[in-house]
């Protein structure tokens, strides 16, 4: 019996050893790859790490006579999307995209990528495949569904290693940037018609510095001030939940009053639209 060969867009995740198999990655004793945790349905996400800072991860090291293992941290991510492109100009389009978001957000508030196109031949034939190397973003997790208030910013901070003495300058800080975001998702989506994934858990990410970055830069999707309810190429109703989160944003951080008049909640908050976004998002989860 033949052994099937799998393309690697269609397996859950990759080990080591299979990347290190890829025709287009260069195998160095100096890097390793590992599974990051967060590896989502559009890519294969993977740390690349220095060899050196694993041992010491592992194995530990010795600091003024304790032993230590200190978390390898990540140099650069690797982004290995599952998209099939039918040729590069589909390619190019893509990544116009991620330039879109440069352009608007800049890179204070997005992780960095430099994103090149390989060929792949691991099935036997070439084909196109999209990859990416971005900036590693360290910080705590900005979950939109679980802001606890005013006091949420604080409590966050409180919980990082953020010095009693910095905590209501890093909050001002965060609070400062995050109405900055806001500010220019809406340009965006006042200029062009898009708005990025703000839903997905892990998306935004709050650095010990107060800075707010976006971490999932492979999902825009357009809006449209109707009543249709788009969905995205996983079957996810990421336009309107993004949304939702910008006024999550707004309410529970900014602490300002929603206004229903404004074009973009008046059509995307009304609660019949609503009710059927839920459904969506039901039927999304299931069928994972």
């Amino acid at each position: 019996m033949n052994d099937t060969i799998q393309d690697i867009r269609d397996q859950a995740y990759l080990t080591e050893s299979e990347v290190l198999k890829l025709n287009f990655i260069n195998d160095s004793s100096r890097y390793i790859f590992r599974k990051y945790y967060r590896s989502g349905l559009r890519s294969h996400i993977l740390e690349i790490l220095l060899a050196e800072d694993v041992i010491k991860e592992t194995q530990g090291e010795i600091t003024e006579g304790i032993r230590m293992f200190p978390r390898a941290k990540p140099k650069k991510m690797l982004r290995i999307l599952r998209t099939r492109f039918k040729n590069k100009e589909a390619v190019f389009q893509e990544i116009k995209k991620y330039q879109l978001l440069l352009k608007f957000l800049g890179p204070d508030f997005i992780a960095e990528s430099e994103e090149f196109i390989v060929d792949y031949t691991g099935t036997g034939k070439s084909q196109i495949v999209l990859c990416g190397l971005q900036e590693y973003i360290e910080g705590e997790i900005l979950d939109p569904w679980g802001l606890g208030g005013k006091n949420f910013l604080l409590d966050l901070f409180k919980s990082s290693t953020c010095p009693d003495s910095q905590l209501a300058a890093r909050v001002e800080k965060a609070r400062k940037n995050i109405a900055i975001f806001v500010k220019k998702i809406r340009q965006m989506i006042s200029d062009t018609g898009y708005i990025p994934d703000l839903a997905g858990f892990g998306n935004l990410i709050l650095t010990i510095d107060g800075n707010l970055k976006l971490v999932d830069i492979n999902n825009i999707v357009e809006i449209k001030l109707n009543n249709s309810i788009p969905i995205d190429d996983k079957r996810y109703p990421s336009c309107d939940v993004s949304v939702e989160v910008l006024s999550l944003l707004e309410k529970d951080i900014l602490q300002k009053n929603i206004q229903m008049d404004d074009p973009l909640y008046r059509v995307f908050l009304s609660r019949e639209r609503k009710i059927k976004v839920k459904a969506l998002e039901k039927q999304f989860y299931k069928s994972l």
